[in-house]
């Protein structure tokens, strides 16, 4: 049971997850994204819609050993409320190293 608990600490820290999802911007709704990185760096979250097209960059201070987290509230880098459509998002730190990914399923209503 303790290595069982220790093995879902490893895979937490190095995971992304973010929440609602799906999510409704039109609505008022945002995601927010949350993850425990081992070490303090700076990233910054990429989201790419399905043509692998960047929709968003946001910076993300991590600091190691707490739960971070930041937002997206479905606006483009030109200020454009998205279309309905699944996304894809990676975190990425400044030294290059990828700590996650995952999809995004944005519903306009």
């Amino acid at each position: 049971m303790r290595s069982l608990s220790w093995l879902l600490v490893l895979l937490l820290a190095a995971t992304i997850i973010n929440y609602p999802n799906p999510f409704n911007p039109k609505g008022g709704d945002i995601t927010t994204f949350e993850c425990t990185p081992t070490e303090t760096s700076e990233a910054f979250l990429y989201i790419y819609d399905m043509s692998a097209r960047l929709v968003q960059r946001i910076a993300f201070n991590l600091q190691g050993g707490a739960i971070n987290r930041t937002s997206w509230d479905g606006y483009s880098n030109q200020n454009q409320l998205v279309g309905n459509s699944i996304y894809l998002y990676q975190l990425i730190e400044n030294s290059r190293n990828r700590i996650g990914k995952g999809k995004i399923w944005v519903i306009n209503k």
